[in-house]
């Protein structure tokens, strides 16, 4: 079965399904840099570099995907933005696609991911009735990392759905968190790029999350595109035997998910690295939602 994965970023959803009989027929982005990425971790990927206001049903049938997924700017939705919705302008390239939805070789399966926000905006709203009327079962919620054992909050609004009714799977709330924090950390951090200088711990201390290593109870907060940038509200700071310092993109992308062979291309910033990871998503929870889905190929109900 094959799958379009628009807004792939740096290939969250590819590495969610890559233990899944899913085949990624063509991903798509308008960030070069985010596509450099991807196409040194999925290097057999068909990848467009594209701008999807543009994008036409016919060459969109032409993929004869069976899975859609997106993952949509989260800027029009996010709660410390101006949330203008569908009148802001990075949310054309959307509208463009729910606009020629149905005029496209229509998938038997859909799914979304975006900022909680997005559940109480007029986009949620136009995406469901379109699914609806085209007949497909719909579902929403809003997850988070912490329900399965990771310590990492990111609650998220996912929507899934499919013209085949969905799989009912296990939801359970995890009680206590499968894995401490510590797990996912490098114990010898040496990039001193990584450490708060002392005048700015001083100055920003008492507004800092700061997690220590051995709290089996430790979860970061959501990390953003500005984590290393700013300060406050991009994420969590740990306590170092050498002083007070940011996770690693690594450590970081181990809690997003991805696994121990995943990289960047070595000359890529920290910073540049940390922005990229904070437009990506949970891997883990995409992975989970798409045991929702009759994947198996013998199963199709496009339209």
């Amino acid at each position: 079965m094959s799958a379009l994965e628009f807004y792939c970023g740096i290939g969250g959803f590819a590495a969610a399904c890559s233990t899944l009989p899913l085949k990624i027929a063509a991903a798509f982005d308008q960030s070069e840099t985010a596509l450099q990425v991807y196409r040194q971790n999925f290097p057999r990927h068909p990848i467009f570099h594209t701008n999807l206001e543009q994008a036409e049903p016919e060459f969109l049938s032409g993929f004869e995907a069976d899975f859609w997924w997106l993952s949509p700017p989260c800027q029009p939705y996010t709660i410390q933005g101006s949330r203008r919705d569908l009148d802001d302008p990075r949310a054309c390239s959307f509208l463009r696609l729910l606009e020629i939805f149905p005029d496209t070789r229509q998938p038997a399966h859909f799914a979304l991911e975006n900022v909680a926000g997005f559940a109480d905006s007029r986009a949620r709203e136009r995406v469901v009735e379109l699914l609806d009327r085209h007949g497909y079962h719909v579902e929403e919620r809003v997850l988070c990392p912490t329900e399965f054992g990771i310590p990492m909050r990111r609650p998220r609004y996912y929507l899934t759905a499919s013209r085949l009714a969905l799989k009912k799977i296990d939801q359970a709330k995890a009680t206590s968190r499968d894995r401490a924090l510590a797990t996912y950390l490098d114990h010898h951090a040496s990039d001193s790029n990584l450490f708060l200088p002392e005048p700015t711990l001083a100055r920003f201390h008492t507004g800092l999350r700061i997690l220590h290593p051995e709290d089996d109870t430790a979860y970061t907060t959501c990390f953003t595109a500005g984590y290393g940038r700013k300060l406050m509200h991009a994420g969590s700071f740990l306590q170092d035997k050498n002083g007070v310092r940011c996770l690693s993109p690594a450590e970081i992308a181990r809690l997003f998910g991805y696994g121990p062979d995943y990289c960047f291309p070595k000359d890529f910033t920290l910073r540049k690295r940390w922005r990229l990871l904070g437009n990506s998503l949970s891997v883990d929870v995409v992975r989970h939602l798409l045991q929702k889905f009759h994947l198996d190929p013998n199963q199709r109900a496009a339209g």
